[in-house]
């Protein structure tokens, strides 16, 4: 895969306002970590994971804000205005130290490069996602993809291919008590595009959900482990799905993957079918959001 060109520190930056009463609380801050670059294709009408991600940002902030009013909330007074910055992982570029202390959320994106391998990004990322903890206590983390196994790695568990082969569109997964407390119902529908996969949990994490070809599909750790989970008890949440992913960003990746023969076209056809279906990535991006209080 071609090495993305040299980004600034601070590649971009979105502001995803909900409707605020004068006296409204200080934005949050969530800072996404790039770790890949869209296939063209994608690029060209979804632009950059920076823009994916703040889309889903912005559907679960409507949807919160709905949810809220029909509760009967004052919509004057929903919630902060979300602030998103994205820094360039692959090339090491990370936010200052007095950013991260002001973050509420630090977000870890896929790729489609291995979290395995000892390529030195992806080892920097790994000793950097570990020292987050240290940095800022109180930030949540958000791992997608390859970002779930980057954390696992950084938390003390491993990464390695999946013998089952590749998962790709949406798959249903079967939630853990854990999925059931935060995700509700027994079942959560999800983009998927992997083949590499985290085979046990780091200490003191739990496991989200499975599918028959994938035991641990989402992990998420509490802040006190003496309190029942929560949304505010969640210190750590990550899942080897795509909530930020479309039945159209997959379909394209399923052609250029296929035109680039790593997977063949059997499988395409297949993951064609399982893409069209239905998923439920702004649920799955409220529920994220949930954990920073909006």
């Amino acid at each position: 895969m071609a090495t993305p060109a040299p980004l600034a520190a601070l590649q971009e930056t979105r502001r995803v306002t909900l409707s605020l009463p004068p006296t409204a609380p200080k934005p949050l801050v969530i800072l996404i970590l790039l770790a890949d670059t869209p296939v063209p294709s994608v690029l060209s009408t979804s632009g950059t994971y920076h823009s994916i991600f703040s889309t889903l940002l912005a559907r679960a902030s409507a949807l919160a804000s709905t949810q809220a009013q029909a509760n009967g909330a004052d919509p004057l007074a929903l919630g902060p205005e979300l602030v998103v910055e994205s820094y360039d992982a692959v090339h090491q570029v990370y936010p200052t130290e007095e950013r991260v202390k002001e973050a509420d959320a630090v977000l870890i994106t896929g790729s489609a490069s291995s979290a395995y391998l000892p390529t030195p990004w992806i080892t920097s990322l790994v000793s950097y996602v570990a020292s987050l903890p240290t940095l800022n206590p109180t930030a949540k983390i958000f791992g997608i993809c390859f970002g779930h196994q980057i954390v696992a790695r950084a938390f003390g568990s491993t990464v390695e291919v999946n013998e089952k082969g590749w998962e790709i569109g949406v798959r249903t997964l079967d939630l853990s008590e854990e999925g059931r407390v935060l995700f509700g119902g027994d079942k959560l529908t999800i983009h998927q595009v992997h083949r590499d996969h985290v085979p046990s949990l780091p200490p003191s994490f739990a496991c989200l959900g499975s599918t028959k070809a994938c035991d641990i599909h989402g992990m998420v750790k509490k802040v006190d482990e003496n309190l029942p989970l929560s949304p505010s008890n969640v210190s750590i949440i990550t899942l080897q799905g795509h909530p930020e992913f479309t039945s159209d960003i997959v379909g394209k990746i399923i052609d250029a993957r296929e035109k680039g023969r790593v997977i063949s076209h059997e499988l395409a056809e297949e993951s064609r079918k399982f893409a069209a279906e239905t998923d439920e990535g702004v649920r799955i991006g409220r529920v994220l959001l949930s954990t920073l209080g909006v």
